[in-house]
């Protein structure tokens, strides 16, 4: 067995040495740290508490992994486990690990270091053998449930998922549902495997042909579950007939989605789940009907194989044991077509534009079925390209045509659009319907509903400005130490651009060979409404503003020149097509790895945590960005010449309120609605909403409502014309050609020559 003396010596320092580093007990310097972890790696030496090897005495406690309870069978199995084990007065240790692997690993390497006398895990990373054969290598008993890594021999205990899945979906197709759709959690995980392997086999045995879009991999929590609801259910008349799950929390998901779509559940569309209903006296749900798998006794099975290791280590022989589980789908009669409770024909229609964006959209559209058999009132979707919906609008609205109901638009044209009287004042609709704006985000009724004190339009999405980065890189004690060698700088989330810049070009390998990633962030800047984004931050983080006091303009100053001037070098450090990207484009950077940093409005930022398709689930953090966040988002107003304003009101009030508030926001979008900050679901999900709210509130306007003579601004126009005037100077920022100071006076001195001749 590895000692403690045996890392010394690979390491080339004394005993001393790799027990002051094992317990922290005094400084040393980080590269002789860095040699004693490599030979702690390299002869996969397992840390002892307190440095003491494996000699001494066992401890007496169970170690209990799990990486959630959130899930009810995970919670049953779990106290099933606890009170197996408590039989025996025998105690126990429970590490619950949110599912991330780094935690389960830390949780598996402190029990072992604590020398327990036996482990049960739950894993989630299966995939991982390292760590277990650390476990088996530290003679620690083990049990591991459901889960394991391939062809690995170890005590285990398990539901059989194939021949499970594979009886309930021929039952099925001989009651004649064809229709069958599965929905599982991650593919990495053995029980869902097993699950799609009996559900194809089902098919094949009957002779018919399973459908790829019928077949869903996804996190086991309810919001991705409502998710593939919506995906499931967006087909028409091609709905499945009964949806399979492998999680009880899919199927709350799942559910939900049937109530948007205002299908009834028991006689429509049945969720079948895996579950524990032979365990469970208290569940009830129609909606959801529950296999019969035992988790008390999987539970306790467990618990029985551990301690009957404990007491036989030596002559123990490593088991399997299989658990069939079992239903009741004999009530589902034969099947039928879905017949929907939908109206047959609306009162009324109305037509939306909207942006032809994914964010602006896909989210809304994919819920319209809620609006229609609430109201009775068919929506028609009208789009535009964003980059031609100012002028659009303006057309559209001068032409005296009453087609379009109901527009989307972006924040700082909401005066503008009042001013031009494009939107119809909404005060007496707003008595007539009441809402209560204090549902929504502080201040938002102001900023995105509100001109010269009276409503034109209702928030729609609001948005600010958040600086995501890289926590395992920016906490690698390696990479400081060079960081620190080479510029001189600490290795700390940067609090201004120019710290944000020294980084970024350390971070990327043009500059920088042996960064751990190619570029330092990631942008884009394809449009003039991003570049101003972009920019004003930096303004307003070197002490600038566009517009003084008196709202007279003042845009050749030292302050604001440093403010281009940062973005121009910040350009040099991004990865390519930031002229050509959308912020959506940007954050897929930061996924994939290839950024160590990446600031955006962070509705753009939610594919972070999906654990299918992000690279750095369980390495990022977040903060606010330097200087201060820009106000963004789009409102929803009602076209001056629309002909149905009760109902066009109708729409934007459901569009912004609280009811679907929440799955809006899973499908892509921002609600406005406080709620979404302060649901716990919400935030366990998208863990960056809590910081989002505190800056939403510090949040400001790119540029004021009105000039110093009183006239409302034409921002689309001022933002174009400053964009034209600095396009050359990104393009030269591209070719690493970044302006001087000087130069930027001379451009400025131009630019606001133009710019005042259109306020």
């Amino acid at each position: 067995m590895i000692t403690i003396k045996d890392v010394a010596k690979q390491a080339g320092v004394s005993i001393a040495s790799v027990s002051n580093y094992i317990n922290n007990k005094k400084n040393i310097s980080a590269k002789t740290a860095r040699t004693i972890q490599q030979a702690i790696d390299d002869l996969n030496y397992v840390v002892q508490n307190s440095g003491r090897e494996l000699k001494m005495k066992r401890n007496q406690d169970i170690g209990i992994v799990f990486p959630t309870i959130s899930e009810p069978y995970l919670e049953r199995l779990l106290s099933s486990i606890k009170g197996y084990l408590s039989q025996y007065d025998q105690t126990f240790v429970l590490e619950l690990t949110d599912s991330d692997p780094r935690m389960e690993t830390k949780a598996i390497l402190n029990l072992i270091g604590r020398n327990v006398a036996g482990m049960i895990l739950y894993t989630c990373q299966p995939q991982n053998r390292e760590i277990f054969d650390k476990l088996e290598k530290s003679g620690i008993p083990y049990v591991l449930i459901d889960r394991r890594p391939e062809n690995f021999d170890c005590n285990f205990v398990t539901v059989d998922n194939k021949e499970l899945f594979q009886r309930i979906t021929g039952e099925l197709l001989a009651k004649n549902y064809t229709r069958i759709a599965l929905v599982c959690g991650p593919d990495s995980y053995r029980e869902n495997i097993m699950a799609r392997t009996g559900y194809e086999n089902a098919f094949k045995i009957a002779g018919k042909e399973t459908e790829a879009e019928n077949i869903i991999f996804t996190t086991a929590i309810r919001e991705c579950g409502f998710r593939a609801g919506i995906q499931l259910l967006e087909r028409g008349e091609r709905i499945p007939q009964v949806i399979l799950t492998t999680s009880y929390r899919l199927a709350e998901g799942l559910k939900y989605a049937l109530k948007i779509y205002h299908l009834d559940e028991e006689e429509q569309v049945q969720i079948i789940s895996t579950g524990d209903s032979m365990d469970d006296v208290f569940h009830h749900d129609n909606a959801i009907v529950k296999t019969s798998r035992g988790a008390y006794q999987i539970g306790e099975e467990a618990g029985k194989l551990l301690l009957r290791n404990i007491r036989s280590p030596i002559v123990f022989e490593k088991q399997q044991v299989v658990f069939q589980d079992d239903y009741n789908i004999a009530q589902l009669e034969p099947a039928m077509e879905i017949k929907t409770q939908r109206p047959t024909q609306a009162a009324e229609e109305i037509c939306v534009l909207l942006l032809d964006d994914e964010t602006s959209v896909s989210g809304l559209s994919r819920l319209l079925i809620d609006f229609y058999a609430k109201e009775n009132i068919k929506v028609k979707i009208k789009q535009v390209l964003p980059k031609d919906s100012f002028e659009y609008i303006c057309n559209y609205c001068e032409s005296g045509s009453s087609q379009i109901d109901v527009i989307l638009f972006d924040v700082p044209w909401l005066a503008y659009y009042a001013d031009k009287g494009y939107l119809l004042c909404l005060d007496e609709l707003m008595e007539a319907y009441p809402l209560n704006i204090s549902n929504y985000l502080p201040n938002a009724a102001g900023h995105y509903s509100m001109y010269n004190g009276r409503h034109y339009a209702l928030p729609y999405m609001a948005c600010t400005q958040l600086l995501f980065y890289r926590k395992d890189i920016f906490s690698n004690e390696e990479i400081a130490d060079d960081l620190e060698r080479k510029y001189m700088i600490p290795l700390k989330v940067p609090k201004n651009w120019f710290q944000f810049n020294a980084l970024a070009k350390y971070f990327t390998r043009k500059y920088n060979p042996d960064s751990p990633v190619e570029f330092g962030h990631s942008m884009a800047i394809s449009n003039p409404d991003l570049f101003l984004c972009d920019l004003m931050p930096r303004i307003w983080d070197y002490g600038g503003s566009l517009f003084n006091r008196q709202q007279a303009l003042q845009l050749n100053t030292l302050q604001n020149r440093k403010a281009v001037r940062s973005l121009l070098e910040s350009v040099q450090y991004t990865s390519g097509g930031l002229l050509s990207k959308k912020p959506a484009d940007a954050a897929v950077d930061f996924i994939n790895g290839n950024t160590a940093m990446f600031y955006t409005f962070y509705n753009y930022a939610t594919g972070l945590v999906d654990r299918l398709q992000s690279k750095v689930v369980d390495d990022f953090g977040y903060t606010r960005i330097p200087g201060s966040s820009v106000l963004s988002g789009w409102s929803l107003g009602i076209s001056k010449n629309s002909q149905k304003p009760e109902a066009a009101f109708k729409f934007i009030r459901w569009a912004s309120g609280s009811d679907i508030a929440i799955p809006h926001t899973i499908l892509g979008g921002q609600s406005p609605n406080i709620s979404v900050y302060r649901n716990y679901d919400m935030v366990s999900l998208y863990p960056w909403l809590p910081r989002a709210m505190t800056e939403f509130e510090n949040s400001l306007e790119r540029l004021p409502q009105t000039t110093a003579k009183g006239n409302v601004i034409n921002e689309d126009e001022f933002v174009h014309i400053f964009y034209e005037e600095m396009m050359p100077l990104i393009r030269e920022a591209m070719d690493g050609h970044t302006a001087n100071l000087e130069q930027l006076e001379d451009v400025f001195a131009v630019l606001q020559g133009k710019l005042r001749k259109i306020l």
